[in-house]
């Protein structure tokens, strides 16, 4: 999603469950540089929180598309703040820090490997864009749906997990986490793996 006060670009609105009156919802094809423009150009901060399901094969290949097609125009629009969620273990090093044998030796690297890689992709990418994007890789554990909470967090740069923290974490509160490090500079061109704690 392109993400400001105004509005949001996403490519299928029915998805968006919430509503805000400081929300617009426009439908658009995020891979087309000239359909994004528009919602970048109005934009404070753009939040790119693509998700796909599960696929075979080779690294799926759209989150690198999505940050070459936002690097680029963002550069051209003058806007420097970007997020992008990931996941956990995009890094193959660092998964042998999983907790759990099944999860350790088949689900993360036969089921979600082609989406991890991919990440990986888009992760080496963004350190080859110079110095025109501030952006933060914000990599949550397993994605709950549940209502935002008041659980502290814990974050770990460049680790791609945080063993400390719980495996599970609510997308309201990967949300709440993103928008209290809009401006903090220390969090810039970093990939950091976040998770909470009761």
């Amino acid at each position: 999603a392109v993400v400001s006060t105004q509005s949001t670009g996403v490519r299928d609105p029915a998805k968006m469950e919430q509503v805000h009156d400081n929300l617009t919802v426009a439908q658009c094809d995020v891979f087309q540089r000239e359909q994004i423009k528009p919602h970048v150009e109005k934009a404070d901060v753009v939040m790119s929180c693509l998700g796909y399901g599960i696929q075979r094969g080779e690294p799926v290949p759209y989150f690198k598309q999505i940050a070459e097609v936002l690097s680029d125009t963002m550069m051209e629009a003058g806007k420097r703040r970007v997020f992008f969620m990931h996941s956990w273990f995009t890094n193959p090093e660092s998964r042998g820090k999983c907790r759990g044998f099944f999860l350790r030796n088949f689900f993360i690297p036969y089921v979600l490997g082609p989406t991890l890689a991919g990440m990986r992709q888009c992760e080496e990418y963004l350190a080859t864009t110079h110095d025109h994007l501030d952006y933060t890789v914000i990599q949550p554990a397993h994605l709950l749906s549940g209502p935002v909470t008041d659980k502290q967090f814990l974050y770990k740069d460049g680790d791609c997990c945080v063993p400390e923290a719980s495996q599970d974490i609510d997308r309201a509160d990967v949300a709440r986490y993103m928008l209290s490090i809009i401006n903090d500079e220390e969090s810039f061109r970093k990939v950091r793996a976040i998770g909470t704690v009761e």
